[in-house]
């Protein structure tokens, strides 16, 4: 048997890479194992004469690598989980009794709230907005009172965090208005009133960036403002006083939520003017403490799909590479082998004071400061098209499966090594302990995407 565990994805891309026996050869193992192997995964073969019409120069059609009756399972028991989300626990329920309390004593309309059988009803978007907002400053006087017969602890914290993760797709998306600092009323015609429509989205988004403050220790953070998540009042947009051509961002920091932006007036004279709206306590808007986790899950395989939107940035890296490859070799050939003694006699010799060989060297001398810039670039390069291409960035948490136990990450760094046969991407992190918290380990994730096109293009332009 193989040294190595192998995967279904990867037993799949080996037997269509190379012939079986080949494959056998570089695994140490007969071809009847590998044929056991592939029976065992269900991973299809190559049909009599697959090669034969490879080395002929055709390309045969390749067959799809078919759903696996434990992927199938896998989905099944997904789809399960799903529909049980919505199941509260002896303690959640309390927390959702607690809250339905305090609104039916506001006089807000809670019919049809009430649970069955432990599960979360259809839910008003209205109520269930404000059930998330009470959870976040009710919590502990509904403890100290008896509502929730609990001690204040960590089970009661991620019992609380993972009912706000059941409400929060219920929840209606808000509409915070941001008036200008300071605003005074004979200041209101040139003032602008920014408006955030506070969507469940928006909200994982601003969670994140309070936990890389808290983590970080930063005074707040600054992150554009999408389209689709903000205005600027009609009277504003209309008013030519208003300077308009404004850039807006959205600043959070460790308690609080507020607006900046810089106003580019008409004339381009005019220097443009740094507007900052009055902030938001953030416990007052979201629930801010109990936000859950948003977890990337990383398999094995990278599909086409997924890369296909940047094949073409994946291209133009790998010829920077090969490029800066081929400099590589030649700048640090040269250093060794030819002495600089040999270089003088020869410029003095032929060529008098000019000395053509000794100016050549300079330059690849310098040339070499060059190269570990252009070094650090690419690095750069391939760290960027890894996030935009998995979907991750620097500080989220990723999982992933190995040899049957779940691997979590908390993203320090990616990178990708690319070849025309396959891309690999690797994800480095720190290690959460078992029982859920930040540990010291640090570990790595290794993706692989098998490159058909550019492999297929590859052997076209060899013909």
């Amino acid at each position: 048997m193989p040294r190595q565990r192998i995967s279904r994805e990867e037993l799949f891309a080996l037997v269509w890479e190379k012939p079986i026996q080949d494959v056998a050869t570089e695994l140490g193992v007969s071809d009847v194992a590998i044929g056991k192997m592939c029976a065992r995964l269900q991973v299809p073969k190559p049909p009599r004469g697959y090669w034969a019409r490879v080395r002929s120069g055709q390309t045969p059609r390749r067959l799809p690598l078919p759903a696996f009756r434990e992927e199938i399972d896998r989905i099944r028991r997904a789809a399960v989980r799903l529909n049980a989300a919505a199941l509260l626990s002896k303690l959640q329920l309390q927390f959702y009794r607690a809250a339905l309390s305090d609104l039916g004593d506001q006089g807000v309309d809670v019919d049809g709230a009430d649970t069955r059988g432990g599960r979360l009803p259809n839910l008003s978007p209205d109520v269930a907005a404000q059930i998330l907002l009470l959870i976040q400053n009710r919590r502990h006087y509904w403890v100290k009172e008896g509502k929730v017969t609990t001690s204040w602890g960590s089970s009661a914290q991620i019992s609380v965090a993972n009912l706000v993760g059941k409400l929060l797709p219920l929840a209606r998306p808000q509409v915070l208005v941001f008036e200008s600092e300071g605003k005074r009323s004979w200041q209101a015609a040139a003032d602008p009133v920014v408006l955030v429509r506070l969507t469940a989205c928006l909200q994982e988004r601003i969670a994140a960036l309070v936990r890389i403050v808290r983590h970080q220790k930063l005074q707040h953070v600054v992150v554009p403002l999408m389209a689709a998540d903000y205005a600027w009042s009609a009277r504003h947009v209309y008013s030519p006083e208003s300077q308009l051509f404004l850039d807006s961002f959205l600043c959070v920091s460790a308690t609080e939520l507020w607006v900046e932006c810089t106003s580019r007036a008409w004339r381009e004279d005019y220097p443009p003017v740094r507007i900052a709206t009055s902030r938001m306590s953030l416990q007052a808007i979201m629930p801010i403490d109990y936000m859950p986790v948003r977890e990337v899950p990383l398999f094995p395989v990278v599909s086409q799909t997924t890369v296909a939107p940047y094949r073409e940035h994946l291209r133009a890296l790998l010829e920077a590479e090969r490029v800066h490859e081929m400099m590589s070799h030649a700048a640090y050939a040269i250093e060794p082998e030819v002495p600089d003694e040999r270089l003088d006699i020869a410029d003095r010799i032929w060529f008098g004071k000019k000395k053509p060989f000794h100016s050549a060297r300079e330059a690849w001398r310098r040339l070499e400061e060059e190269l570990e810039r252009w070094d650090v670039e690419l690095e750069a390069e391939r760290s960027t098209l890894a996030q935009s291409i998995l979907g991750i960035e620097v500080g989220d948490i990723v999982t992933n499966e190995r040899d049957g136990r779940l691997l979590r990450l908390s993203v320090t760094g990616t990178t990708l090594y690319a070849s025309d046969e396959h891309v690999t991407f690797i994800v480095n992190g720190t290690r959460f302990r078992k029982d859920g918290t930040l540990g010291k380990l640090q570990d790595a994730i290794r993706l692989r995407f098998e490159n058909k096109t550019m492999s297929t293009r590859k052997q076209g332009d060899e013909a």
